[in-house]
């Protein structure tokens, strides 16, 4: 496995954050955001902004973009920005013209409208399809699929964040354009996007473009401004200072119009109790400063954590938190959607930290799509079960918690779905625990009905929360009638 495909985890040398460093950008005399290039794919049903930079203040642009006319004037802060009208999906290559009073011309062909979907988070997103391959060997690649590629290398934009305190203006590296998928690009890009878009374009015409923003490592006070990860009591990252990945990878290309996220993020949390214990509450902020700085209110697919194996609880020992956060996350922020990882974990011969199986989860969060947004398919038919509410016995022996999102039922993995009422099914716990009081213990339950599993309270018990692989290395066991698992999560119980 080569060095970008290799684990990327945080270290103790954190970076202060240096608020005398200057921006290294030079204004280029005319340029076209970096973000924009031939083959790329905009925002359909949304005005298309297309910006730029020049010296030449006060001087007007123009942009000839399907039929219509679109002019600018550079402004003090020598950026111009084109308004081209909301436009409908169309799978037909256009092109667009952009020129200047001084004879600068920019040409972009092969030009695509349809929905972008931005990949963002640390190395799980950002791993490659190549390491993946060998468990997907009948993947075919075709430079005509329905879908484009934006690649942003995260460890580039983390190197100079170290350096370099400033938002960046534009994309850090003139090599990264839109790219067909043909098998080269296709294999340097994130294996979760790559598949996602592949199935996707399966089931529907539209034109799916791809954009990462995610970096091995990152915490999400790297992801986050400086000034949010501020507010929020941060003053140090990990790989990089606070603020690195946000400057370089995210505020270059806002205020990109895309379709919605795919996010998945939260090992680096893992690593501090600290971090962990409100994970919830920054994801919350992060993304709420992240939709008011790109103006729209776009869906968030996350992703609950995977499983890591026996070197978790050397790195991530307080990831079962993350995990539970990232369930909590879902009453705190809005049209998000959590796609369970757990089962699709560890796979030998394979980086401990990056599975493989991106294939199977990028069809769970494909399916997800497909339904929500595009109708193709029912939702009831494409979400995990999830907890709604849990009860204490009058005699206090049972908890008895009831789900919902239960396809056909509730059942036990590996059994007959039709007869799981009655059976066993492990990765229970009753007690609370937040990195410093650990109350939990151990519990057996039983699917109980359609929609109920019964947990045995344990003799002496905290019966405060009940919980569900509320620890590293337990393997999911509960699932519903569509097989799909149910997250990990710790609940309040009701006397």
């Amino acid at each position: 496995m080569d060095d970008k495909h290799k684990v990327a985890l945080p270290t103790n040398d954190v970076t202060e954050t240096d608020e005398s460093a200057e921006s290294s950008w030079v204004c280029p005399e005319f340029k076209v955001s970096g973000v924009f290039s031939s083959h790329m794919v905009l925002q359909r049903e949304k005005p298309i902004k297309i910006w730029g930079f020049s010296t030449h203040v006060g001087t007007k642009v123009a942009g000839h973009f399907m039929g219509e006319t679109a002019t600018a004037t550079v402004g003090e802060d020598n950026r111009f920005e084109l308004r081209f009208s909301a436009r409908p999906e169309c799978a037909d290559p256009q092109i667009m013209i952009i020129s200047d009073e001084f004879e600068h011309v920019v040409t972009f062909e092969d030009i695509l409208i349809g929905d972008i979907w931005i990949i963002g988070g640390q190395s799980n997103a950002e791993l490659h399809l190549q390491p993946c391959m060998a468990l997907t060997p009948s993947v075919e690649f075709d430079e005509n699929d329905n879908f484009r590629l934006f690649f942003q290398h995260g460890w580039s934009g983390m190197a100079l964040g170290k350096e370099n305190n400033a938002k960046q203006r534009d994309i850090i590296n003139p090599d990264w354009v839109w790219q067909r998928p043909d098998k080269e690009n296709s294999l340097n890009f994130s294996a979760i996007g790559w598949y996602f878009a592949k199935e996707v374009t399966k089931h529907i015409g539209t034109p799916i473009g791809l954009v990462m923003m995610a970096a091995g490592g990152v915490c999400l006070r790297e992801l986050m401004p400086v000034e949010l990860a501020n507010s929020l009591g941060y003053t140090k990252g990990a790989n990089t200072r606070i603020g690195g990945a946000y400057d370089t990878l995210i505020n270059p290309i806002i205020p990109l119009s895309f379709k919605a996220q795919i996010f998945f993020q939260g090992e680096s949390e893992g690593c501090w109790f600290s971090c962990a214990n409100k994970y919830d509450t920054d994801l919350e902020a992060y993304f709420a400063d992240e939709r008011a700085r790109f103006g729209q209110h776009f869906p968030i697919y996350n992703v609950q954590l995977s499983e890591y194996g026996e070197n978790c609880k050397k790195f991530f020992p307080a990831l079962d938190i993350v995990r539970v956060k990232q369930f909590d996350a879902l009453r705190l922020i809005e049209d998000m959607t959590l796609t369970v990882d757990m089962d699709l974990g560890i796979v030998e011969g394979y980086d401990w930290a990056h599975s493989p199986r991106k294939l199977e989860l990028a069809e769970r969060l494909a399916r997800l799509a497909l339904a929500k947004e595009y109708g193709v398919g029912k939702l009831v038919d494409a979400v995990s079960p999830r907890p709604i509410s849990a009860k204490l016995s009058g005699d206090k022996s049972e908890i008895v918690i009831d789900f919902t999102d239960l396809g056909t039922g509730l059942i036990a993995k590996g059994q007959d779905p039709k007869c799981s009422v009655g059976l066993p099914v492990g990765g229970f716990s009753v007690g609370s625990y937040n990195g410093a009081n650990d109350t939990r213990k151990p519990a057996e339950a039983t699917i109980t009905s359609r929609g109920q599993v019964t947990v045995i309270v344990p003799e002496g018990a905290d019966t405060s929360f009940v919980n569900y692989c509320f620890d590293i290395n337990v393997e999911p066991e509960l699932y519903n009638g569509n097989n799909l698992p149910c997250p990990a999560f710790s609940i309040k119980v009701s006397k």
